[in-house]
């Protein structure tokens, strides 16, 4: 009777003071005395964590944190003929987030990063001010529904809606070429996928505010994607899809470069990919065609590439070699890859991204940990239609480290 009083005793202490240090020691003196035994502290501390946690909803343990800082050198161009000098940067990026599947089909999420507000798809920052403080943006904040209810396949129908993640993490078959990696669009997809077989569709709002003398302008592009084995180690994927962009939002930002000056942009794009898992490291080739189906010259670009390895694993590697030619009006330079640029694409001795390039990539990457990565790229350019014929040298070296 009297063990029974004394683990009473305990326990009404460590309810009153749950998840406090003092608890933990008030219990290492009860046992230290023999007041009560080591088995009956670690019943009480047992209670003190359900205790805790009888309050939080069960989706709180599937809450996840991730981020990464990348490190970069980057060689932005070469001396240009007119006696330009080459430019030379140092920068970073850093990203940081969370996402929570509530367990009832809908996810949340959201994402800070660097940047620049008139950028979309750069999260890069010069390291430059004098030491003084950068800024930093909502990069994401979405939330998503499935039908099934599991976020860990690609199957079934499921939703976005917000300031979504990249193309490619929302079930997209999209070439970085034409939409950037680092752009997080604003609106709402909507995406269905049996048998190998998808549907996907977005409206996105490059201004969601229709008011006196402004109106509303976006996004709108759909896509269907079919995926299957040709043999037990061999994959082929398939996209074909369109998007088409209001007059009024094509003039909204001042990145891109390359486009006609009122040129409407309604691009065709079609993609295909073949991974091969029969070598000691995996093998893709890949390519995409696009054209525009409103322009009646330089409309058209396309890309093949090859990429062998997969960098994931510490010690693992991969490397990739791709050939790009975008013509001017095939798609929209605001949108395109901020890193693939070119002498030339708006004018003679001027460096500049969007189209009008065309070009070679070479990238290697090692990861040295299964949290850090060391990564080369090397771009070999020039304007697509000559009006600069100078070639370009753009170098990156970056080392990231993800948390």
């Amino acid at each position: 009777m009297q063990k029974n009083s004394h683990l009473i005793f305990a326990s009404l202490i460590g309810a009153s003071m749950a998840g406090a240090q003092s608890n933990e020691s008030l219990l290492r003196k009860l046992v230290e005395k023999g007041i009560i035994t080591e088995a009956e502290a670690a019943a009480v501390r047992q209670d003190d964590a359900a205790a805790a946690n009888e309050g939080l909803p069960n989706w709180v343990e599937t809450l996840s944190l991730k981020g990464d800082l990348r490190l970069r050198f980057d060689h932005v161009h070469n001396s240009l003929s007119d006696g330009t000098g080459a430019r030379d940067r140092w920068r970073y990026r850093f990203r940081y987030g969370a996402a929570a599947n509530m367990q009832n089909g809908f996810k949340a999420g959201f994402r800070i990063s660097t940047g620049s507000n008139s950028n979309a798809g750069s999260t890069n920052q010069t390291f430059d001010g004098g030491h003084g403080r950068d800024s930093l943006f909502l990069d994401q904040a979405y939330v998503g529904w499935k039908q099934d209810q599991d976020w860990d396949n690609d199957s079934g129908l499921w939703f976005y809606g917000g300031k979504v993640p990249n193309f490619e993490k929302t079930g997209w078959m999209v070439s970085k070429a034409l939409f950037d990696g680092d752009i997080t669009p604003e609106g709402f997809e909507a995406h269905y996928s049996t048998g190998g077989l998808g549907i996907h569709g977005g409206v996105y709002f490059l201004n969601g505010e229709r008011r006196d003398g402004e109106s509303m302008e976006n996004l709108i592009m759909a896509q269907v994607t079919y995926g299957f084995s040709l043999s037990d180690k061999t994959d082929l994927d398939l996209g074909l899809g369109v998007y088409s962009v209001e007059s009024d939002g094509l003039t909204r930002t001042t990145e891109g470069n390359g486009n006609t000056a009122g040129q409407g942009m309604t691009p065709v794009f079609a993609d295909a990919a073949i991974n091969y898992s029969g070598m000691s490291q995996p093998l893709k080739f890949y390519g995409t065609w696009v054209n525009n189906q409103v322009a009646t010259t330089k409309d058209t670009g396309y890309i093949g590439g090859i990429k062998y390895g997969k960098a994931k694993a510490a010690g693992s590697w991969e490397a990739k070699l791709e050939y790009r030619n975008i013509e001017k009006d095939a798609t929209w330079d605001e949108m395109s890859d901020s890193d693939f640029g070119a002498v030339g694409v708006a004018a003679a001795n001027t460096f500049s991204g969007g189209t009008n390039i065309k070009g070679t990539v070479l990238q290697g990457k090692y990861q040295l940990y299964s949290n850090v990565q060391a990564a080369v790229t090397w771009f070999h350019t020039k304007s697509e239609d000559g009006t600069d014929d100078e070639s370009n040298n753009r170098f990156q070296v970056d080392l990231i480290f993800k948390f």
